[in-house]
């Protein structure tokens, strides 16, 4: 792991993800790459390649000086945030970008080539947006890489880790990057498989499926559970809590299949009293 995109809003929410990032750096040696987004009426502003800020003729004399303000405001904000967080001996690099935040979160990962994407979420009404419609859903939706999403600090490192699936062959491709998530740390990863009314499969053959998949990524100390619930998302939450876990990890097919997991069908008490980061990965990209 090279670099960690940590977008900040500079409130409380942004600290849990300061602080896992920091520790994840210190294991690995990455670089942090602090971004915020801001949300400044229309499209007319633009950063150079020179670092410096260009604003368009459509702009009223009046616009500039406010969004200049905004600038240098939000640059000493990132300044004292990063000073803050005692990040001495790590790699560290921010910037400031413009325009809607889950689209720009996105792109800014790619720009920087950054290798996950840590965010924190506000509290309990934080992650009922994150799983209906957020800019967090919509850096879920739209990244081609993990993003992590952090309700609360973590004082220890992630010792118990559930990777929820039904391992099917699409699974393949996004392992490998669990695995070598757990080994930084070295957690303890607990393969879940939930059944549900509606989508039920024999014990034996989620055993059998399940067997054959630790045989193919040489995983065979990693505990597995079959669970039962109404919902699969009530599934996972419910054998998260139970099991004390320090994080979640899902794979996701993008808006389809974040929504699979975590939508209003989920009650809103079981999402704000979630205790444990949750990443995703998607399949596809």
């Amino acid at each position: 792991m090279k670099k960690i995109l940590i977008p900040v809003d500079f409130s409380e929410c942004s600290v849990p993800a300061i602080k896992f990032s920091k520790t994840l750096a210190q294991k690995t040696g990455a670089e942090l790459y602090f971004i915020h987004v801001l949300e400044l009426p229309g499209s007319n502003v633009t950063r150079m390649e020179t670092g410096e800020w260009s604003f368009s003729d459509d702009l009223t004399s009046g616009d500039v000086p406010l969004m200049m303000f905004l600038l240098k405001e939000t640059k000493s904000k990132m300044e004292n945030l990063i000073e803050e967080s005692e990040l001495d001996g790590i790699n560290v690099k921010h910037n400031i970008e413009v325009g809607s935040p889950g689209e720009r979160i996105v792109d800014a990962a790619k720009k920087y080539e950054a290798d996950m994407i840590v965010m924190g979420t506000h509290g309990s009404s934080g992650w009922n947006e994150l799983f209906v419609g957020s800019n967090a859903e919509k850096v879920v939706r739209m990244a081609d890489r993990p993003v992590l999403a952090i309700k609360k600090e973590i004082n220890h490192d992630p010792n118990n880790i559930v990777f929820a699936s039904d391992f099917a062959d699409e699974v393949d491709n996004i392992f490998p990057q669990v695995k070598t998530f757990a080994e930084i740390f070295k957690s303890k990863v607990h393969l879940l498989k939930v059944n549900t009314l509606d989508n039920f499969e024999s014990t034996r053959a989620d055993q059998e499926r399940i067997a054959k998949f630790k045989n193919k990524h040489n995983v065979p100390d990693y505990p597995v559970s079959i669970y039962s619930d109404q919902l699969k998302e009530a599934g996972i939450l419910h054998f998260a809590k139970e099991l004390n876990a320090d994080m979640i990890i899902l794979g996701t097919h993008g808006r389809r299949g974040f929504a699979r997991f975590f939508m209003e069908s989920i009650s809103e008490e079981l999402v704000n009293h979630s205790f444990c980061p949750v990443m995703t990965i998607n399949f596809k990209k």
